[in-house]
């Protein structure tokens, strides 16, 4: 398995280097972050695809996806000079543009190929398309945990450490209070949309909305074990909408995990 990963890890590096070869030192950290992000987003897709026994190729196929899901960042950082795609473009778009341009996939059978391009495509929208099924729909979910996972490990960080991201609260003010429309939307269950998201403490709750779109169970009993959802809880305003948000989530993981 890590042989078949090999060229694919061989090329990943080489075209980053293209990209920070010269690049300012604030630069070069930036994309640093990224890389990292890859490689760990990476290594989840294969410890969830081999959590839920798939055949070996489609570990395989996991592990690309993970580790494709935001090649599409470095033209973007490269051109735009941010990660925020609402002042760029959609860095999903852009990787399977990338990937596409560069023929890495080309080695993959042609099923295979564009299971792997829509996963990757559809990792950072609001849902997976209902006609997703099959193996497409299989790694799409595990890109999508994969990737809500880390970048749960990286606002955990920064949150705690003050340091490790860039963009990461979109620009946006800190705010007093949570807005009327994050709430329903987080206390009805539902992911929250961006448009409703004024400041800071909004877009803490977006994030803990995601919970809603986690697929396995694996992929909850890691976030809850590492203590990512309380880390973000804690940065709220204590007061009865903390509570609330609290509560919910405490009652959603018992209904899915049972404890």
């Amino acid at each position: 398995m890590e042989r078949r990963m090999l060229p694919y890890q061989r090329w990943f590096g080489t075209f980053a280097r293209g990209f920070i070869s010269g690049a300012p030192d604030r630069d070069r950290q930036a994309i640093g972050l990224k890389l990292r992000h890859s490689q760990k987003v990476r290594g989840l897709s294969k410890t969830l695809a081999l959590d839920l026994k798939l055949k070996e190729k489609d570990v395989f196929l996991a592990e690309i996806c993970g580790l494709f899901h935001d090649i599409g960042r470095l033209p973007q950082f490269a051109t735009y000079k941010t990660f925020v795609d609402a002042r760029s473009d959609d860095h999903a778009r852009l990787s399977v543009e990338t990937l596409k341009k560069e023929g890495i996939l080309n080695g993959l059978a042609p099923q295979e190929r564009e299971a792997v391009l829509d996963a990757i495509f559809i990792h950072n929208k609001l849902s997976i398309p209902e006609d997703f099924e099959g193996i497409r729909l299989t790694l799409a979910q595990i890109v999508r945990d994969a990737d809500k996972i880390d970048i749960w490990r990286v606002f955990d960080t920064f949150y705690r450490l003050g340091k490790g991201a860039e963009d990461i609260n979109l620009g946006l003010p800190q705010g007093e209070d949570i807005s009327a429309d994050v709430m329903k939307d987080f206390l009805e269950g539902h992911i929250v949309h961006l448009e409703y998201v004024k400041n800071q403490l909004d877009f803490m709750v977006m994030r803990l909305s995601w919970l809603y779109d986690i697929n396995f169970k694996l992929s909850l009993k890691i976030i809850v074990e590492r203590n990512y959802i309380e880390t973000i809880i804690q940065r709220l305003p204590e007061g009865t909408k903390r509570e609330a948000i609290r509560k919910k989530i405490s009652q959603y993981l018992q209904e899915k995990l049972g404890s």
